[in-house]
């Protein structure tokens, strides 16, 4: 007779979720605890298609003029996302004030390398910073490496001194391809690094819903072999 309403009361269940289907992941996609037999798991989140489906559909058009009026409310509410800026200006700094022969393998033209002349670290540093139009914070940090650069180099300032043997067209045509070089460099490396943590999160959420449907499948198979003793 136990049997007999425990078929009854799933055959009812089936039912209902044929007239009624639920979405994926809501608790209706589960049968009860009585349903041992027809219980079906289906993981909140599960990954569908492949990598690269995976990550265009992480990837959105920009809305330009949203992320320009967020500029200001997201420094206001997230002030150390200026640390990058601030290292390219010490790096800009340090640039000014070393010698024509310096030795490039020195702890200062190394940092003036990475900070300034090389700044991907710091692009990225700022675009994982960036809550949003992290291609922006990206893009003005290029700018700001971009006029600095055309400023030492037109100027031949510190260890731009180097560039006095070349003609004032060729330091033209180099700081104008520097320049339009940081920002677009900038932009590309703050959006990358914004979506890669936007990646790395949601396969976190993947794995911690994964795991927590294992551990659901472990329960139902532990109550599965409980029913069965007891009959």
């Amino acid at each position: 007779m136990a049997r007999a309403k425990m078929t009854g009361r799933a055959d009812a269940r089936r039912r209902y979720r044929a007239l009624h289907p639920a979405e994926p992941g809501s608790p209706d996609t589960e049968a009860s605890d009585g349903d041992e037999e027809t219980r079906v798991v289906t993981p909140a989140a599960a990954p569908s298609g492949t990598f690269l489906q995976r990550m265009r559909a992480g990837i959105r058009p920009p809305a330009f003029r949203d992320d320009i009026r967020s500029v200001p409310g997201i420094v206001r509410a997230k002030p150390w996302i200026l640390a990058p800026f601030g290292l390219l200006l010490v790096g800009v700094i340090i640039a000014a004030a070393l010698p024509l022969n310096v030795n490039g393998g020195s702890i200062p033209a190394v940092y003036v390398q990475l900070a300034f002349l090389q700044p991907t670290l710091l692009y990225f540093a700022v675009g994982f910073l960036a809550p949003r139009a992290a291609y922006l914070f990206g893009a003005l940090l290029g700018l700001l490496g971009g006029v600095f650069f055309v400023i030492l180099a037109l100027g031949l300032v510190g260890m731009f001194g180097t560039l006095s043997t070349a003609s004032v067209t060729d330091r033209l045509l180099t700081s104008a391809f520097q320049f339009f070089q940081f920002i677009l460099t900038g932009a590309i490396f703050g959006w990358f690094a914004a979506w890669y943590r936007d990646w790395l999160r949601r396969s976190q959420e993947r794995s911690r819903q994964q795991a927590e449907a294992r551990k659901r499948e472990q329960r139902r198979q532990s109550r599965r072999s409980e029913t069965r003793r007891a009959h």
